[in-house]
């Protein structure tokens, strides 16, 4: 089997110290199992570049080590395909590797190339573009920028940086109107944010598992019921500290697709913690067990 490596050099949030001992001991990991010329460390920006090569020089197995961003681009380039993907968690919040129940530790997780065991799981997409998490607009993905850029940056406790995102974020609060429509449902809303799931959420504020199954082909649709200040600023306050379950004024479903058709010609979308700017609409979709994973 010829095994294909690329590894995001700049995914995570260790000191220069520690990411380099960390690539050492993952590149050693590597070095018996990747074909020669086919282990890759490159920057964020050349990521995809790297994924293109390996695949051109017909690999069997694509190693991708980063963040959820570089998951993405792992699995835009090997979905549909018979060529599974190793994912080593090198990120700062690594929601999909938890969500797999793929090992936290890379070399852990390399060791799962010993056992070969394959599991076929579903990605989302909007308007041609993949995400394996989750794409989000306005109102949550506006909290977790705050509130990452207060923690990861700034060193502010977990506690100290969520009350600060709600607020800060509550002052400039980001009402969008569109429509939503499916062939279940057609919605018009006023809203601060609309979160769209690859497959059902239990929570969404980044503790324990968020998502029980990633195979069950269906998106996960969450949108707020109520446009009012005090409904909006509860909700937020709710979804920084408890489960969605405890989390009032939330209009949640399950499909298979929905068109999302916001007043604005382009849009800002989170897509997989990566901003975008899409046209508009917004057309989102599952692709039912179209990625092959290694697993436990």
């Amino acid at each position: 089997m010829k095994i294909g490596a690329v590894i995001n050099n700049s995914s995570g949030t260790l000191s220069p110290e520690e990411a380099k001992n960390r690539l050492e001991i993952i590149k050693q990991s590597l070095k018996i199992r990747v074909a020669e010329g086919c282990l890759s460390v490159v920057e964020g920006s050349e990521v995809e570049k790297e994924v293109e090569r390996l695949l051109s020089l017909k690999i069997d197995l694509l190693v991708i080590g980063g963040g959820d961003g570089t998951v993405s681009i792992g699995a835009k380039h090997v979905a549909d395909t018979d060529i599974p993907m190793l994912v080593l968690a090198l990120g700062t919040k690594n929601n999909f590797v938890r969500d797999a129940g793929i090992p936290k530790d890379p070399v852990s997780a390399i060791h799962l190339l010993d056992q070969m065991r394959i599991r076929k799981i579903d990605v989302g997409e909007v308007n041609g573009h993949i995400f394996v998490n989750n794409a989000t607009l306005g109102l949550y993905s506006n909290i977790v920028r705050e509130r990452e850029d207060k923690t990861d940056k700034h060193g502010w406790s977990k506690w100290r940086a969520k009350i600060a995102a709600v607020i800060i974020v509550m002052r400039h609060l980001p009402l969008m109107r569109m429509t939503v429509e499916s062939k279940e449902i057609r919605i018009k809303l006023f809203t601060p944010f609309l979160f769209v799931g690859n497959n059902e959420y239990e929570n969404i504020n980044n503790t324990d598992v968020n998502r029980p199954s990633l195979d069950k082909g269906r998106l996960w649709l969450c949108m707020s019921k109520s446009s009012r200040f005090w409904a909006l600023f509860k909700m937020a306050w709710q979804l920084s500290f408890n489960s969605i379950k405890e989390t009032d004024n939330l209009d949640i479903r399950l499909l298979t697709s929905v068109q999302v058709k916001p007043r604005k010609r382009n849009v800002t979308v989170a897509v997989d913690g990566e901003n975008n700017i899409f046209k508009t609409p917004l057309r989102f979709r599952i692709r039912d067990k179209c990625l092959r994973i290694i697993v436990p």
